[in-house]
């Protein structure tokens, strides 16, 4: 195997052949691959990528699919010529979770309102330390 390729932590009977950050979107969720392609679905990124894996030592990102406002693409699935992306909705911007809150620990180790919102759930009022 390449040095330059990343080294896997555990596995059994695989090799690591080439290595792609997926057009700068290295979060991907979910992958599909179909005909030559690799669509993956991205949670932070929020949308899918797809990837042109015909030579698989070699792949590369062709395409990039941004999902709706306020939703994510973590679930795809393919068959015949067919690509199903779910706009799911995204939960770290869901106002439902707008009221949690950040604690800081005391001394005493008792948990004290830190008066600020959770960082993945507003971009209003982000944590930068406690």
């Amino acid at each position: 195997m390449s040095a330059d390729l990343p080294q896997p932590d555990h596995a059994r009977n695989m090799r690591v052949i080439a290595y792609c950050d997926q057009g700068g979107r290295p979060d991907g969720v979910q992958i599909m691959v179909h005909r030559g392609h690799a669509y993956i679905g991205h949670m932070f990124s929020k949308g899918f990528s797809v990837l042109d894996v015909r030579d698989p030592k070699r792949p590369r990102a062709v395409n990039y699919l941004a999902a709706p406002p306020g939703t994510w693409n973590i679930h795809l699935q393919t068959h015949d010529d067919l690509l199903l992306v779910i706009n799911a909705k995204d939960m770290f911007a869901a106002a439902e979770f707008a009221d949690e809150k950040a604690y800081a620990f005391t001394a005493s180790g008792t948990p004290a309102d830190a008066g600020r919102t959770c960082p993945r759930c507003s971009t209003a009022s982000p944590i930068t330390s406690l």
